[in-house]
């Protein structure tokens, strides 16, 4: 028999567990085959025999990044195995080199197993535990995979896995039998292998170049817990943010969840609020507080929750979209088919010390509770609009968005365009939004993927080659790279962060003097500056924000309601997002930049629909202070109102 593969370690030492290339061992039976490199990086072949498992080490040693072609040939009667390996050529610089190695065993081999073949993890049964269990998994790349075996007169194929097929999936393809596969935890497809040679970048145009799966030991897809309760909901709930509260003696817990407005029903409210829910997943337990890791941001130990203690004793509950993988490499998936620990609302972020997403949000919630009461809105997510596009904008005359609607898909992107080019009236009433493009597969709701590419404000970048979403085969990175620029959307772009204090927007002349703003500034009249206080980084423009850009996009009939140049401007603790600025990088920083601002921009549309935009996180930390009772609240309810007043069904 032999077994014959391309194989890239990128986490070959330090991964503190064994890794397997493949395995199919039945230790109680003593029969199978497995290949794996151990905790001190040796690899190694186990194979059955008469009463227990044999294992043979071999002398070679994979090297980090570098691919080899192994193939290993196993002779059962004559208790023989051999492994020839090839390494590639990683530079211009290095000879090529091979490597041959034969083990005899004392004994005939058993290779025949009840086990299902297993690639790039081990086959022992697995079930739900309390403590706390080694990973198998290899982290590296993996290039096809071939089984066959031969005799005096012919080879017999009984596995030819092409991991070109059905890359959107989770299914393998075997060219040879179909003996199919499938893919658990969704590990990176749409990689490159070890015959890329950067003549394609586009996966789904390539001939060759695009046959290899990365795999790593924190991949994680869905926990697959045993469910411990069910809930039967009353039909007749309305449209709203819930919580299941539990309770077991010694610890508590909100379980969050969101009932979506009922389908057909025709006499709906007038407003939806839109639940960032991809925002949502793409910061699921986020460790960028881990100073182990490849990519962290310095934190303050002392503002840690219950929350952030949970993630630090439970790395089996997964990594975000800011993380880098324990081999080094950017996530490129993220799922909510897991406890997702920071999104509960009373989750304190630990950059900044107070809510953020989900937690933050549900000021929001209670902001339409005073203004509309319990029925006067419905609650919409990203995954629904995704799913059902326009027509179900279309039911509202006025959305309104949360802090931070970061992850939008080219659906939903057109969605709200249709909804505004037909009249609606937008709220965007958060900061650094529609900002890196997105894709959601209906077939699995709970992952979304998203691939940081050459630009935009990010804390690692995928290596070129591997820019194109696996699920869709579009170009990932930001929707601005794909002549998509939120501006043209709400008026306003992200430009800029930071963790220091926020600010507070200077009203303009312009606002003050123009006829179409005047009903939106009532009550406003004697101030100057607004939002001067807040929540979370103490003022309204904080965390991140964005600008109005005609360059980018910006409509022309936009007005600059406020801006906070006008308010005295962001320290230097705040700095331009790097597609922001060209070389010489100078002048980046919140007192040296005129672009390191938040602007509110009001404009109205051919169709009778009109857009307000914000351009911070950390607005509705402002709407909520000293009880709603503040500039930032008059000003944003005097805009809910009025949109209301003019708004007719779309």
């Amino acid at each position: 028999m032999t077994i014959s593969f391309w194989c890239q370690a990128t986490l070959p030492s330090g991964a503190e567990h064994d890794q397997f290339l493949f395995s199919s061992i039945d230790i109680g039976k003593a029969t199978g085959f497995e290949c794996l490199l151990d905790e001190s990086s040796n690899l190694l072949l186990r194979v059955g025999a008469l009463t227990e498992v044999q294992e043979i080490q071999f002398s070679l040693t994979l090297v980090r990044g570098q691919w080899y072609h192994l193939h290993f040939i196993i002779e059962p009667s004559a208790g023989i195995a051999r492994l020839d390996a090839q390494a590639k050529v990683r530079d211009i610089g290095e000879r090529a080199s091979s490597f041959r190695e034969e083990h005899r065993l004392p004994g005939a081999i058993r290779i025949a197993s009840s086990r299902s073949l297993t690639i790039a993890s081990d086959s022992r049964e697995c079930g739900p535990s309390t403590e706390l269990v080694k990973s198998g998994s290899f982290n590296g790349k993996i290039d096809g995979f071939k089984l066959e075996t031969s005799s005096e007169c012919d080879i017999n194929t009984l596995l030819d896995l092409d991991f070109t097929l059905d890359i959107p999936t989770d299914r393998i393809r075997d060219t040879s039998c179909g003996h199919h596969g499938e893919l658990i935890n969704g590990p990176s497809r749409a990689v490159t292998g070890h015959d890329w040679d950067s003549s394609q970048s586009d996966w789904r145009h390539a001939p060759y170049g695009y046959g290899a799966i990365h795999f790593h030991d924190d991949d994680l897809d869905d926990a697959m817990w045993n469910t411990s309760f069910e809930l039967d909901l009353p039909g007749d709930l309305q449209s709203g943010c819930y919580a299941v509260f539990v309770d077991d003696g010694e610890t508590t817990d909100f379980i969050p969840f969101f009932i979506k407005p009922a389908p057909g029903v025709k006499d709906v409210p007038s407003v939806a609020l839109i639940i960032p829910t991809f925002t949502y997943a793409a910061y699921a337990n986020e460790h960028l507080y881990d100073k182990t890791r490849t990519v962290h941001f310095p934190g303050d130990s002392s503002k840690v929750d219950k929350y952030f203690r949970t993630l630090m004793q439970r790395p089996d509950l997964g990594i975000s979209l800011y993380d880098s993988h324990n081999d080094g490499s950017g996530t490129c998936f993220s799922s909510v088919k897991r406890a997702v620990m920071n999104m509960r609302p009373d989750y304190l972020m630990w950059l900044f010390d107070g809510p953020r997403e989900f937690s933050a949000d549900l000021w929001f919630v209670d902001f339409l509770e005073r203004e509309l009461g319990a029925r006067g809105y419905d609650v919409i997510t990203d995954h629904q609009i995704s799913e059902c596009g326009a027509p179900l904008l279309n039911r509202y005359k006025v959305l309104m968005t949360c802090s931070h609607p970061e992850y939008p898909t080219f659906r939903m992107l057109d969605s709200y365009s249709a909804f505004l080019k037909n009249g609606g009236h937008f709220l965007y009433l958060g900061g650094n939004g529609f900002y890196w493009v997105t894709t959601h597969d209906p077939a699995r709701p709970h992952r979304i993927e998203v691939r940081r590419a050459e630009a935009g404000c990010r804390t690692f970048e995928l290596p070129q080659g591997i820019w194109h979403h696996s699920l869709s085969g579009e170009l990932g990175g930001l929707w601005r790279s794909r002549g998509r620029p939120p501006n043209c959307l709400v008026g306003l772009g992200s430009c800029a962060m930071g963790v220091g204090k926020g600010t507070g927007y200077g009203i303009t002349d312009e606002a003050r003097s123009d006829p179409r703003v005047s009903r939106l500034l009532r009550g406003l009249e004697e101030e100057q500056i607004i939002g001067d206080f807040g929540l979370v980084q103490g003022a309204a423009s904080g965390d991140e924000i964005d600008r109005l850009d005609y360059g980018l996009g910006t409509p022309r009939n936009a007005i600059m309601i406020a801006t906070t140049k006008l308010a005295g401007g962001h320290s230097d603790e705040y700095m331009l997002f790097n597609e922001e600025t060209l070389f010489p990088m100078v002048n980046i920083t919140g007192t040296t930049s005129d672009k390191v601002r938040s602007d509110i921009v009001y404009f109205e549309t051919p169709s009778g629909g009109a857009v307000f935009s914000v351009g911070s996180i950390n607005w509705v930390g402002a709407l909520a202070w000293n009880a709603f009772d503040n500039s930032v609240a008059r000003l944003t309810r005097n805009v809910l109102h009025e949109f209301l007043l003019r708004a007719k069904p779309v």
